[in-house]
């Protein structure tokens, strides 16, 4: 049977009664379809897509002006075996209070579709993405848009829910709770030029026997974006996985961790992806034995506030291996809380205004000091591998020290001392402070490049660069 709504003079409106769609009332009959199109109008008061056992129903609203306007629930696969799914597409809209998929039941299936510029679907109330064993599907493509309040993907434990956000103009609003793996395994991408917008998400694992595979999300494309408001959450119980791909960006406010042997992260680490933070990053590690946060690929992480390791659980060690990680990348961040032994910097560009612990640059890494930020105080020893740099951006002329270290100094490898944007010739008897420290110095820069401009004349003596950290404009011989 395939019903059909043309004229909007004529609405199709069944009062207070709920629609039915493929509830196989009989072996010969098993499938149902509604079809909107032509700018119909169908108000329902509930509906039920794909009701009985093994029943397939589906629904399409297709068009400009064509609607659906359902008051209460919208469940899609309602038991075992059944699929419902829902087409909203070319300009259609539909509204209902809440959204299901995939209600109960072995293999019970809800698949959704909003698809090209202006279909939109609206969930006023809650959506729920996956409360069967069976894996349900949503996906906004192309320019449609999705509006919600309450967002649950997959909700119990050997519940699988699959949410694609795709194509440029496509987008997200989520006003509500978004928690990506309420309670079993979710997977989340944004891809292609995509929009999504949420408030205080989650992406989580609960506690119990974890899913055939935690947790997920992924930016990634061009263009595409992930805008978090308030605190971004990422694993609970040590489960919950992020990744920022190749020209992705995630924008977020403040972030937690939560990680238990490295199952929980943040995973930047592909050319051109961003992650832009503006206040605080905080990892809760137990016993990790892979990175909870790797900047890596020429990507780069950007964090206005602290970054900071603290253990998950009471007086346990974070983990015997690394809980950060640059590699290729660049990291920026206000502050940084970390312990030598949780902080690889294997590699990249590091960039903060303070650093409690000891910094070890000692593989492939360049500290850059100056261009972020004015200076950088280091709360413990700074060492400096041969294969590592110290990046040093000078403005002008200054007595206070650009990098400071209140410790001990061992250095080798490379300092290169370059001009910020604006600055102009220095002159005979200027002297720059690069370096400034509390302990003792061992060791000497293996190369010193200073590209910094002179005028006519004059030279760069670097005598005491050992003894007081600077160095001063001279005449040249």
């Amino acid at each position: 049977m395939t019903p059909a709504v043309p004229d909007p003079s004529d609405p199709w409106d069944l009062g207070a009664n709920a629609l039915m769609v493929g509830s196989a009332l009989s072996d010969d009959e098993p499938m149902g379809e509604v079809i909107v199109s032509r700018r119909g109008t169908l108000i329902s008061a509930g509906a039920s897509i794909a009701r009985a056992s093994y029943s397939t129903g589906r629904v399409q609203v297709i068009g400009y002006g064509s609607r659906w306007i359902n008051h209460g629930q919208l469940a899609l696969g309602l038991t075992s075996g059944a699929y419902g799914s829902l087409l909203v597409q070319q300009g259609a809209q539909v509204t209902t209070d809440d959204l299901v998929l995939g209600v109960r039941g072995y293999s019970a299936m809800g698949y959704v579709l909003v698809e090209g510029y202006d279909a939109s679907l609206t969930s006023q109330t809650n959506a729920y993405i996956g409360r069967s064993e069976e894996r349900s599907v949503l996906e906004i493509k192309q320019g449609g848009s999705f509006f919600s309040n309450n967002m649950f993907i997959a909700t119990c434990q050997i519940c699988q829910g699959d949410v694609t956000v795709t194509g440029s103009a496509t987008r997200w609003v989520n006003t509500g709770e978004f928690v990506v793996g309420a309670r079993g395994g979710a997977r989340l991408r944004i891809e292609q030029g995509a929009q999504v917008f949420t408030a205080n998400a989650q992406i989580e694992t609960y506690p119990g026997e974890p899913p055939s595979f935690p947790s997920s999300a992924t930016v990634r494309g061009w263009d595409a974006t992930w805008t978090n408001e308030g605190l971004l959450r990422v694993g609970a119980a040590g489960f919950g996985e992020l990744t920022v791909g190749a020209y992705g960006t995630l924008v977020t406010e403040d972030t937690e961790i939560r990680s238990t042997y490295g199952h929980g992260f943040v995973r930047v680490n592909e050319p051109y992806a961003s992650w832009r933070n503006s206040g605080d990053v905080t990892i809760y590690a137990h016993f990790s034995i892979s990175p909870s946060l790797l900047v890596d690929g020429r990507s780069e992480v950007s964090i206005g506030g602290l970054l900071r390791i603290t253990p998950l659980v009471e007086g346990a060690a974070p983990g015997p291996e690394p809980i950060v990680r640059l590699t290729r990348g660049e990291l920026v961040a206000g502050a940084i809380e970390i312990q030598e032994r949780d902080f690889d910097f294997a590699g990249g560009r590091l960039s903060t205004g303070s650093f409690a612990g000891d910094l070890a640059n000692t593989q492939a890494g360049a500290l850059s000091v100056g261009e972020v930020y004015a200076s950088t105080d280091v709360a413990g020893d700074y060492s400096q591998g041969p294969s590592a740099t110290l990046s040093a951006t000078v403005a002008g002329p200054g007595a206070a020290p650009i990098l400071h270290v209140n410790g001990d100094v061992s250095l080798d490898g490379v300092l290169e001392v370059v001009p910020a944007d604006d600055t102009v010739s220095f002159q005979a008897g200027d002297t720059v402070a690069l370096l400034g420290w509390s302990g003792e110095l061992t060791g000497t820069f293996a190369d010193v490049s200073i590209a910094l401009p002179l005028a006519p004349g004059l030279a760069w003596d670097t005598s005491a660069l050992y003894t007081t950290g600077e160095i001063a404009v001279v005449p040249s011989a």
